[in-house]
């Protein structure tokens, strides 16, 4: 049988965009080339001014604020705002920025303004001249000053518009909510995402670099030219030197470098090792221009029969869908917490990232190479037909090309992106668009294979994605049946359900007990045979009065199949090379029972918060040694009960104690969970955990007395002073003994003192609809955060939390 087999290098570029790998939003200045930060000292105005696009216009009664900036987030839920349960219900608007800097122009200098972001239909205009229009408000774009800047003061404005909703199917946020800064070179220079390195020949002993280099010459004239590329190892030890003379005459060329690298260094989830290309553009003795490309080593191989081959390795992509959003700090994320994120889901065993259902922020891509995530990046929700009312998909016959274009480059030079997607759950789309846009893309980087999300029904994409309806039985292993030499990836699988804190021991489906607006009227009866069904914990339910906005956090609230049967299956289909979660973390909008904020879909709750489906992922992807128990053992009035308890390992057994009394030692079986059905009784549960006979992990959970103390623990004790860091205070509502009181909701109030500012506070709980930028927050199930962030002075941070009844709790943090 002859097998699809799809061979694909690596490489990874930083230039303009994402210069520094450890912090993204802030390149640096290298040599005669600078990237200047424009984040800082914006004014803005919600509402509608035309005249502000002026130069002469007066702001200064505008309030002044930082990009990234969302302007959805800081304003009131409201129910009845046509965002809608899409949408979070937080309304939208029209937002108008401006920013006045003073600059010099000097003489063959090219000055560009670049956006990450900006959602949705911006204009910008500098000193009153309009410079252009994106609808997209998930692409990165830029601008040309360089024919409108005057010696003196100058002034940016920028117009966000989104007040027609809804624009999408989830949260958006709304305005400059990414960065933005300069980039300033000479008129002789290497452009925006102007370089591609690939590696088409890789072997253990050698691997052959291609470098294409795009060079501008806006001069006016011919120019002698040495291009100088100095590779440079993951340690920074220079490995080799390109060097090439050419005459460039006005306009763009595009040149290509070659050069070898011995005994490579490999780029891997495991060891994220990278490469850097220094290109030097010289004229004479004079540098025009230093730009830096990372890059990494890497090979990777798809087919039917082996499935996802990475370096020369089999591996199952262990992936998680994410949105944009960063919860209570909506679409503007800051690094920090975009960081916080990424950590817990590396922790978690996690592999892999979607990122659905657009580009991510470029800061995300160099965390991804960075930390060691495999990407599957995906340019569209929809295509020509609007699967929002207002959504791009009013745009994309005249945007796409551009915007899919501008996307590939950006960022077809990062090890980590692996796949590309076009699309998610396109309705009614047409076989030819596919081929449109999968050729487009293919004019750009031929190096990685193209998906799309529920587009297994047209031939053109190179691994047909699942969604939901690759959960169904059969339906993999159907369509295998008929196309044997396509590998197939579950682009959305699985969606269970889950609430931190809350447990029922018999089994819910979605469909049946608690469905979707679009399941209403399907019955039961019908669909159940396309559900892998769970058995029930218990005969009778153990926990009652569950409200229906929260699911069960045993594995066992479903839409079509739990984690545990999606695993053995995937584990099972060689043909299959792995599976994105539907999500990695709860996100605003897009509940699916109304109202609430969102729905409980998340591995991780908004506040980033562990739930114990965590646990479970962990015990089947990680290697690490760990136990689980759950749930909490806090049970008053259950004295007798019998309470399912359940353990998640990666050991070979675990056993079980209770107040210091075995209850018995247990190997994993084939169900990949051990339970234990044990009549409560106030004290501690203990797991110890085994392989090979040692003890290689353990773990408790202790009944809770009344809640009488706050803890508030910060994931960092000391800051710096830059605007940008962001101290994670996580706060438990705890007995005398430290215990965390899981049933408590008390009412925490806030008082921050020293250099920072609360920019989000959250507990999880999708029905708490009070403001997430107010200094007050009830905890849900024991537990609430705050994020500060700090200014740009240095001192000490003291953050105190409050509630009637109970100790106070402080933390204290240095800003330096």
């Amino acid at each position: 049988m002859k097998f699809l087999q799809l061979i694909f290098s690596c490489f990874v570029l930083f230039c303009f965009w994402g210069t520094s790998p450890a912090r993204a939003a802030q390149p640096g200045a290298t040599g005669t080339q600078k990237t200047i930060d424009f984040d800082f000292d914006w004014r803005f105005h919600l509402g509608e001014v035309p005249a502000a696009k002026e130069k002469t216009f007066d702001d200064r009664q505008w309030r002044k604020v930082d990009v990234p900036h969302d302007f959805s987030i800081e304003q009131d839920f409201d129910l009845n705002h046509p965002s809608g349960w899409s949408g979070a219900y937080l309304p939208g608007g029209i937002g108008w920025y401006r920013k006045t800097f003073d600059w010099k122009p000097a003489k063959d200098q090219k000055v560009f303004v670049q956006f990450d972001g900006v959602y949705m239909n911006s204009d910008v205009w500098v000193n009153g001249h309009h410079l252009g229009k994106r609808p997209y408000g998930y692409i990165s774009f830029q601008y040309d000053l360089s024919p409108y800047l005057i010696n003196g003061q100058n002034v940016i404005a920028v117009r966000a518009d989104n007040s027609k909703l809804p624009s999408s199917r989830w949260y958006t946020g709304s305005g400059i909510y990414r960065h933005v800064r300069l980039a300033v070179t000479q008129n002789v220079f290497i452009p925006t995402w102007g370089t591609f390195i690939s590696t088409p020949q890789v072997t253990k002993d050698q691997a052959l670099v291609q470098l294409q280099i795009d060079l501008e010459n806006a001069s006016g004239q011919p120019t002698k030219l040495t291009l100088l590329t100095d590779i440079l190892e993951p340690s920074g030890k220079k490995v080799t030197q390109v060097s090439q003379q050419l005459t460039l005459n006005p306009g763009q060329r595009t040149v290509t470098q070659k050069a070898t690298i011995s005994k490579p260094k490999f780029w891997s989830p495991e060891k994220p090792q990278r490469y850097k290309a220094v290109h030097r553009l010289q004229n004479g003795k004079q540098t025009l221009q230093e730009y830096t490309t990372y890059f990494g080593v890497r090979t990777v191989e798809v087919n039917a029969k082996d499935g996802f081959v990475l370096n020369g390795q089999k591996m199952k992509l262990n992936g998680v869908c994410n949105h944009h959003d960063g919860g209570p700090v909506g679409s503007a994320v800051p690094e920090d917490v975009l960081y916080r994120r990424l950590k817990l889901l590396k922790e978690m065993g996690c592999n892999a990232i979607r990122t659905s259902h657009n580009p991510a922020a470029p800061e995300f891509y160099t965390m991804a190479d960075t930390m060691g995530f495999l990407v599957l990046d995906e340019a569209f929700d929809g295509w020509d037909k609007p699967k929002a009312k207002y959504d791009y998909g009013h745009y994309f016959k005249d945007w796409w090309q551009k915007d899919l274009a501008d996307f590939i480059k950006r960022d077809r030079n990062h090890p980590s992106v692996v796949m590309w997607s076009i699309g998610n759950e396109v309705p009614e789309f047409e076989p030819e668009r596919q081929r449109e846009l999968v050729e487009a893309l293919k004019k750009l980087d031929t190096t990685r294979p193209v998906t799309q999300a529920r587009g297994s029904s047209s031939p053109y994409i190179d691994i047909p994605g699942f969604n939901g309806e690759g959960e169904m039985p059969e339906t993999l292993e159907k369509f295998h049946q008929k196309h044997p030499d396509k590998p197939l990836l579950g682009t959305e699988i699985t969606h269970s359900l889950q609430t931190r804190g809350v447990y029922a021991s018999k089994t819910s489906y979605r469909t049946r007990d608690f469905p979707a607006p679009w399941e209403d009227g399907v019955k039961w009866e019908n669909f159940k045979s396309k559900v892998f069904m769970i058995p029930d914990l218990t005969q009778e339910e153990v926990f009652q009065n569950n409200s229906k906005f929260y699911q069960s956090s045993y594995d066992n609230a479903i839409v079509r199949i739990g984690v545990r049967d999606q695993h053995k299956r995937t584990e099972s289909l060689d043909y299959l090379i792995g599976t994105f979660r539907w999500t990695g973390f709860d996100y605003l909008g897009e509940a699916t029972i109304q109202p609430a904020r969102t729905a409980n879909f998340g591995i991780l709750d908004l506040a980033g918060f562990p739930k114990d489906h965590y646990y479970l992922y962990q015990s089947l992807w990680s290697k690490k040694p760990m136990v689980h128990l759950l749930p909490h053992w806090t049970h008053p009035g259950k004295e007798g009960v019998a309470i399912p308890v359940v353990a998640y390992t990666n050991a070979e057994t675990v056993e079980l104690f209770l107040n210091g009394k075995s209850l018995g030692e247990q190997k994993m079986p084939e169900d990949l969970q051990i339970v234990w059905q044990v009549p409560y009784q106030a004290g501690t549960l203990k797991a110890i955990a085994r392989k090979g006979g040692k003890v290689v992990a353990e773990t408790s959970v202790s009944t809770a007395g009344a809640a009488s103390n706050i803890r508030v623990t910060p994931d960092k004790k000391q800051a710096r002073a830059n605007k940008r860091d962001v101290i994670h205070m996580e706060v438990d509502i705890t007995d005398t003994q430290g215990n965390l009181a899981p049933e408590a909701d008390n009412l925490v109030k806030f008082t921050l003192t020293g250099p920072g500012k609360i920019i989000g506070v959250e507990n999880g709980d999708i029905i708490d609809f009070a403001s997430m930028k107010i200094p007050q927050r009830k905890a849900f199930k024991g537990k609430c955060l705050v994020m500060v962030q700090t200014t740009d002075k240095p001192g000490e941070i003291v953050l105190k939390a409050n509630a009637d009844g109970l100790k106070s709790g402080e933390v204290k943090v240095q800003v330096k």
